[in-house]
């Protein structure tokens, strides 16, 4: 669900087609495997998404944590301090990480107490 949310969120952001689907597909693969129809083809390519933001958002994540004394990451968006907007898409890749990852592992224990 908070992937969901996230999702949600993302209609007001310039580019919210690419973060409306991004945050969806994370979406997808806990909510799968809930209903223990984990899709492990799905699982690896949200994995390699996730894990490919990080890397493209790293940079500004790191420029923001060099300056967040200074600059609260709740703000709007400013041209000028792009690393804000990067913190946020670093977070929020961190997040769906964390919880695709927990939905595999949810579905490797759901399995092996199935047998």
């Amino acid at each position: 669900m908070t992937l969901l949310a996230f999702a949600a969120l993302q209609f007001n952001d310039p580019d919210p087609v690419i973060w409306v689907s991004f945050y969806c597909l994370c979406a997808a693969t806990p909510l799968l495997a809930l209903a223990n129809k984990f899709i492990r083809p799905l699982f690896w390519l949200t994995l390699a998404l996730c894990v490919l933001e990080l890397v493209l958002s790293a940079p500004g994540a790191y420029n923001y944590y060099l300056h967040m004394e200074q600059e609260p990451l709740m703000q709007s968006m400013n041209p000028d301090k792009p690393y804000i907007e990067e913190a946020r898409e670093f977070l929020g890749a961190l997040i769906a990480v964390v919880l695709v990852c927990l939905s595999a592992l949810l579905a490797r224990y759901t399995v092996n107490n199935n047998k």
